[in-house]
């Protein structure tokens, strides 16, 4: 029979949600091991320890300089390829390549971060990022056809491990970090990553119009492998320490971390679909190139801007559902409206187009930011010990089904603005947006029993259960 807390939260009659003496002996060692980096003396008037901020400062540069050098290729690659004699088929293979190993590589990077330690993971990540841009400016001297291929797939899959090994210990350690804004810290490194990823290809253009093929990927990668040794001296030691490997098979034993890397997958999936059918429909309606490249601009610095203020609320308040489900049905107002979908009918206008996308991206980071919050916050309620270990897993799950779903976003939005067209493709998304939201609200239903409190795991009670009296005696008595 399952145990309900009140809806603030308290278990009647303890006032706590239960748990063993097993559980909290494993939380206990945890923070001894740890005590040297998480509670650190902070100087006066200051909210954050050196260990936190030089933390911070490492991943900000790494994620910089990381997804900058993974997008430079966007805009002049096709061009060479294509000279090369690649057709269109492949050269988006090779684009797809770096996103299958990411998302295959982030959660066996999450499962052995622990193991072998997140600050190697995170250094050697970077290097081989880095050294993959290296490599990749070199193909261009390629005799044939056939070698110039193999080698461009060959370095991209390379590079996707690399990359989401670097991303997938700087969110494990920017989380396990700063236990207490999660949302905050981790929205920060995207918004990074996500305005780097951005900015990439106009600057590999501008590098390619200076100095050629090569050029800008001896710059980039070289600006990777420098930011890699200056982390290498600035990143605490904190990751460093070898533990087992994260509980996989116990975070994916609970019921709330499917239905968040469903909702990532989803997300993931309607956001990147854009990327190859919004500027034909843009160009359609009579937008310039100039002015389809500021409207792209501001599509990435709304997410990016409004990320980091959902990741901070999340934190605050801990409505991680309700964020979800309004960020659900926001988003797919914004595609029913992008399209417009024909149930609307209403015309598509350029004014339309820019007030709909840069406030439509704004509800996807509602939808999209509070989900690894909400994988914390689930694995600490089942009793999962919030170590190393856990937030490795979390970040590699997050990361990687995020990459499947970048993977799989552009081939079906092409595929469904082909056959169907761009409104009925948007209508098709806005669809199964509404469509998660749905099953969000039927799983709190279930979870919270109406508003009982929320489910307490049967794992948890069990574990009560079998604690002896001598365990539940105090150390100190309430009389002293």
């Amino acid at each position: 029979m399952y145990q309900y807390v009140n809806s603030s939260g308290e278990t009647p009659p303890n006032g706590a949600p239960p748990t063993s003496s097993l559980a909290n002996k494993d939380r206990a060692d945890e923070e001894n091991d740890n005590i040297d980096k998480r509670s650190e003396e902070k100087p006066a008037g200051t909210k954050f320890t050196y260990h936190q901020k030089a933390t911070f400062a490492s991943a900000m540069m790494a994620s910089l300089s990381n997804m900058m050098a993974a997008s430079i290729i966007s805009v002049f690659y096709p061009i060479e390829a294509k000279a090369k004699g690649m057709n269109q088929t492949v050269i988006g293979l090779v684009f797809s390549a770096f996103a299958l190993t990411a998302g295959i590589g982030s959660p066996i990077w999450g499962k052995f971060i622990p193991v072998f330690g997140a600050r190697f993971i995170f250094l050697a990540g970077a290097f081989v990022t880095g050294g993959c841009n290296v490599l990749f400016g070199f193909i261009v001297d390629m005799p044939t056809r056939a070698t110039f291929t193999a080698f461009s797939f060959a370095i991209r899959l390379l590079e996707g491990l690399g990359s989401s090994a670097t991303k997938t210990a700087s969110a494990a350690i920017v989380a396990f970090t700063f236990p207490e804004n999660v949302g905050t810290a981790v929205s920060l490194i995207e918004m990074t990553g996500g305005l780097a990823y951005a900015i990439g290809p106009a600057i590999g253009g501008l590098l390619y119009d200076a100095g050629g093929f090569r050029f800008p990927f001896f710059a980039l990668g070289g600006l990777v492998l420098a930011i890699d040794i200056a982390n290498f001296f600035l990143l605490p030691q904190q990751g460093q320490k070898k533990e087992e490997s994260g509980p996989l098979t116990l975070v994916l034993s609970i019921p709330a971390i499917w239905l968040a890397l469903l909702a990532v997958f989803v997300a993931a999936i309607s956001l990147t679909s854009l990327v190859p059918t919004v500027p034909i429909h843009l160009k359609e309606l009579g937008f310039t190139v100039l002015q389809i490249s500021f409207i792209f601009l501001s599509f990435g610095l709304s997410y990016a801007i409004s990320s980091v203020i959902w990741g901070a609320v999340a934190d605050a308040k801990k409505a991680t559902r309700i964020m979800m489900v309004f960020g659900a049905f926001g988003s797919a107002l914004f595609f029913l409206f992008l399209g417009p979908s024909q149930l609307l009918k209403i015309p598509s206008t350029k004014l339309l187009a820019i007030l709909v996308i840069p406030t439509g991206t704004v509800m996807m980071g509602l939808f999209i930011m509070p989900t690894f919050v909400d994988m914390y916050i689930s694995a600490e309620w089942y009793g999962v010990p919030t170590n190393l270990g856990v937030t490795s897993i979390i970040a590699g799950l997050w990361n990687g089904v995020f990459a499947f779903g970048s993977l799989v976003g552009p081939l079906l939005g092409g595929a469904l603005t082909q056959v169907y067209g761009f409104a009925y493709a948007t209508t098709i998304f806005a669809g199964a947006l509404i469509s998660v939201m749905i099953v969000l609200c039927l799983f709190g239903v279930w979870e919270y029993r109406c508003g009982k409190g929320r489910r307490v795991p049967r794992s948890r009670l069990e574990m009560q259960a079998n604690t002896t009296d001598e365990e539940q005696v105090p150390l100190i008595p309430n009389d002293v």
